[in-house]
């Protein structure tokens, strides 16, 4: 028996299916008044056939509980998804023959008491960051390594232990960042299992160690985002425009796995929130940002005649100068640009200290802006 959207496919059996057809619907009907009548919202539309006999593990304040911890962390965006829905989406873009993206684990799903069924989040942010990094950073030696990236690292699992530590339920969740780490925290033996060389992934490290999620896609099957596939390659969100950054995507394996499967209806895909004329001019800065960056032998668009392994690798280990504009190679302007190109969102724009850090990872910046609140706070 396969499920989809809590229907049963199964063969016509007559009256005998007939029977046991009315038959859960009358127990279901008086699920829906009972439920009603103790205050709790109706069976959700994917599961209301199977409800009278399929139970869901129950966790009421999981998804509420998590949003907040990680919103005080930073980390204001917590989206919750089905990992099918990206499996299937990279299967069929025949991403996973051709050995370009791994699936998620597709653990059975939970639900929460707004009836939200979920087995996973995408965490991420938007400008909502920046001041609770710095407010950690004052509180950090001097002369720490990556310290943005070790912000999230430490901050993000800290979130999740704290709501999640204590859930007896949750035999392990696993982290799979942005840049190709992967972070097993299994709870059943109440340890964390990472391998040794967990601090070398990147999604450039095309290995047996390495697990590259395409965040881009996974954001599009929350039906919250668009994805420009033709101008920025950005996702792009209805109020939040292109200023949203996606730092992992975790996934929750519950103790109790007899529960029947129930699969969730993939939320509508988002509608584009862009305008012709953005989306126009948009394609103009990144033809440009291409034509500039190919005259530099480190830049983007020299890696366009080799792979797109390389373009993450600059991405993410890339240090340039950039504490005031003018500072900025001249390569890497229009691809900051980019981003403010399309008008969907300017209120969430990063401020200039972000968004210039963001792109040239400049220690000169964090330096002016510490000086900045010391100065404030004198």
């Amino acid at each position: 028996m396969i499920r989809h959207g809590g229907l049963s496919r199964q063969p016509y059996l007559g009256a005998q299916w007939f029977k046991r057809f009315v038959g859960q619907l009358f127990e279901t009907s008086k699920m829906v008044w009972a439920t009603a009548l103790a205050g709790r919202p109706p069976p959700s539309r994917h599961n209301e056939l199977s409800a009278s006999h399929t139970i869901l593990p129950s966790h009421p304040r999981m998804l509420r509980s998590l949003q907040k911890e990680l919103r005080s962390k930073g980390f204001d965006l917590c989206h919750p998804i089905y990992t099918k829905w990206y499996n299937d989406m990279i299967r069929a873009e025949g991403l996973v023959a051709s050995g370009a993206l791994k699936t998620l684990p597709e653990p059975f799903a939970i639900e929460d008491d707004s009836g939200t069924v979920f087995n996973a989040v995408l965490i991420g942010n938007t400008k909502h960051i920046w001041p609770i990094f710095l407010n950690w950073l004052t509180d950090q030696k001097e002369g720490i390594e990556r310290p943005f990236d070790t912000f999230v690292e430490t901050s993000l699992p800290s979130a999740l232990e704290k709501c999640l530590g204590n859930n007896t339920e949750l035999e392990s969740y696993e982290l799979f960042w942005s840049n190709g780490k992967r972070h097993l925290i299994d709870q059943s033996q109440n340890s964390s299992k990472a391998s040794s060389n967990v601090a070398k992934y990147h999604c450039y490290d095309f290995n047996n160690a390495s697990f590259l999620v395409s965040m881009q896609r996974v954001a599009t099957t929350t039906g919250k985002y668009w994805h420009d596939e033709k101008a920025t390659k950005l996702c792009v969100h209805p109020e939040y425009g292109t200023w949203t950054a996606f730092r992992a995507v975790v996934v929750f394996k519950i103790s109790n796995n007899t529960q029947t499967e129930i699969i969730p209806e993939i939320p509508q895909p988002c509608v584009c929130p862009v305008s012709d004329r953005d989306i126009e001019q948009a394609k103009k800065v990144f033809d440009l940002a291409l034509k500039l960056s190919s005259s530099d032998e480190n830049g983007y668009g020299a890696t366009l005649d080799k792979s797109w392994t390389e373009l993450c690798k600059y991405l993410h280990n890339t240090v340039c100068s950039g504490s005031d504009w003018d500072k900025v190679p001249s390569t890497m302007k229009p691809w900051i640009r980019l981003r403010d190109v399309i008008s969907v969102g300017r209120n969430w724009k990063y401020d200039d200290a972000q968004l210039l850090y963001h792109y040239t990872k400049d220690p000169e910046i964090l330096k002016k802006e510490l000086n900045r609140i010391r100065k404030y706070n004198a």
